[in-house]
């Protein structure tokens, strides 16, 4: 008798944690059947602004932001992508650089800081998101065993930084900047030796402490208030997250990045290799299906780049200039981000190289690449550069293109928060608006529903 794949599911239920089916065990199947799982987005934020010119291949006639007035697009294809984004050249197919969406209401600076993702203002580098930040909104959506992924760099900080993802208003998400301590947490159940035993032993305390919460709130009964609850809540889901990593420990141990010296290293670039890895290695193993990866982000005068020759801060070479081609500071922008590009170029590599469905991870994940200040140093806002490689195969146009929307304020011209609006309706959320409304702007037709021009 033919097996089916409800069959099939059901006793993969079986056994401790058995109403936690393995994200993974979907996938599987359905690339047995050639569907593919749930979308992926990865956010990779660089610091210090992103000027519209270094987005422009040299041969398409560069407009600023007031002086376009129409919608247009450009075949990729017929055109040599700018120095900064070279890496990108064999994806080129895949790749679609947006310019004109604007972001007004996130204030403007040197940095948006949590304002990139949640697109709220925020009064300055320690202050957490006013909102719900778009990847951990899209990773509620079709979440994996962890919601979200954070991983990064900074100049300073060699924990987390709290400050550019959040759950909820207020409520920060850690980005986790030092990448031995990320691995253990998400692959530490496949390593094998002391790493797997302490995995084991930290589930084990988990189990005692959710066992013992449990009978205290037996013992109190209605005397029990709600934040015994909240606490047996959080318990019982540090619990179900380790019983989840345990069912997908096989799946994991294929996934994880080989462990060397990047993952400890002095060198920050050497650190944020092994973040990537790590976040790609997250998607491929089915631990999360949204991944965030900060450069330096929400930090004015980092200067994390020396791994890669640049002996000046973010700031120094922002004032440097970068609105122009031939600016002093431009070679250094470019630079900077042909070595990120690079390392979104190897990750996407990687997708594109394991099998989902009927094609590839990287035909169902977006990379959108954007800074965490629109346009120039000391940002104004009126347009937000953004590169997006890859693609979600049969909900949205993406790839091989080079899109133009009108500047601010004109007819057709479209935000930010557009953008974030057409992910959350291609994961099936029909979400209208995201983020705070521009109140210079029309709100009907320029800040509501998603882009139409990439929607299928």
């Amino acid at each position: 008798m033919k097996t089916t794949r409800r069959k099939i599911l059901k006793g993969l239920t079986l056994g401790a944690g058995s109403t936690l089916l393995p994200p993974m065990a979907h996938r599987v199947l359905g690339n047995a059947e050639g569907k593919t799982s749930a979308p992926r987005f990865v956010f990779v934020i660089q610091s210090n602004g992103f000027d519209a010119i270094q987005a422009c291949p040299e041969s398409i006639p560069f407009q600023k932001y007031e002086d376009r007035d129409k919608f247009e697009t450009f075949a990729l294809a017929k055109h040599k992508l700018p120095k900064g984004l070279a890496p990108l050249e064999a994806l080129k197919s895949k790749t679609t650089i947006l310019q004109g969406l604007s972001g007004r209401c996130t204030g403007g600076g040197h940095s948006i800081h949590g304002g990139c993702l949640g697109l709220s203002r925020t009064s300055g580098a320690n202050t957490s998101p006013q909102s719900i930040t778009i990847d951990y909104q899209l990773g509620q959506s079709k979440p994996g065993i962890l919601p979200w992924v954070g991983v990064g760099m900074a100049s300073g900080a060699r924990d987390a930084l709290m400050n550019i993802s959040a759950r909820a208003p207020h409520k920060s998400m850690p980005i986790i900047l030092n990448p031995e301590k990320a691995y253990n947490a998400f692959f530490s159940v496949a390593a094998g030796g002391e790493r797997e035993k302490n995995f084991h032993l930290k589930r084990n305390l988990l189990d005692y402490m959710v066992g013992d919460v449990k009978r205290t709130r037996s013992a109190l009964g209605s005397l029990a208030g709600e934040e015994l609850d909240a606490y047996l809540g959080a318990y019982d889901q540090l619990a179900a997250r380790q019983y989840k990593l345990l069912e997908n420990k096989e799946i994991l141990k294929k996934a994880a990045p080989k462990l060397d010296d990047r993952f400890t290293s002095e060198v920050a670039t050497k650190r944020l290799e092994a973040q990537f890895e790590l976040a790609a290695s997250s998607l491929i193993g089915g631990l999360s299906n949204v991944a965030t990866i900060t450069s330096a982000a929400t930090e004015i005068n980092a200067q994390p780049y020396l791994g890669i020759g640049i002996d000046l801060s973010n700031h120094a070479y922002g004032h440097m200039g970068g609105n122009k081609r031939d600016a002093k500071g431009v070679p250094h922008y470019e630079k900077v981000r042909s070595w990120l590009f690079g390392l979104i170029a190897k990750m996407a590599k990687r997708l594109e190289d394991t099998p989902e469905g009927d094609g590839n991870m990287l035909d169902n994940t977006v990379i959108v690449y954007m800074s965490d200040a629109p346009d120039t140093h000391h940002s104004t806002c009126y347009e937000w550069p953004l590169v997006i490689v890859g693609n979600l195969k049969g909900k949205m146009k993406l790839g091989g293109q080079y899109v133009n929307y009108p500047g601010y304020g004109k007819p057709g011209h479209r935000t930010v928060g557009s953008l974030y609006t057409t992910f959350l309706n291609s994961v099936g959320k029909n979400q209208q608006t995201f983020g705070r409304i521009d109140p210079d702007l029309d709100l009907k037709a320029m800040q509501t529903g998603p882009l139409s021009e990439l929607m299928v």
